[in-house]
């Protein structure tokens, strides 16, 4: 059963599931407390990260530089949705 996401948890989670070839997305630092996927215009605030990682959803290492990576709950989560 997929977690209770808000709807931009939810659209952070698929963004970081579409772009993590196995090796984690790098997110870079923006202002106002804002990341944005590399390589990309997706800017997210700081806290839509929070529900992920506490529900082990992502990995974010050590939250600044190290990538971001789907978890294998993150995967079952997306793989509930899809039913």
């Amino acid at each position: 059963m997929p977690h209770d996401l808000s709807p931009s948890a939810l659209k952070l989670l698929r963004a970081i599931a579409d772009h993590d070839t196995g090796h984690g997305v790098a997110f870079h630092r923006e202002p106002c407390a804002r990341w944005r996927l590399a390589g990309t215009f997706y800017t997210v605030n700081n806290r839509t990260f929070g529900p992920l990682v506490d529900l082990g959803l992502v990995d974010v290492g050590n939250g600044q530089t190290d990538p971001v990576t789907l978890t294998a709950a993150g995967r079952d989560d997306l793989a509930s949705r899809a039913r």
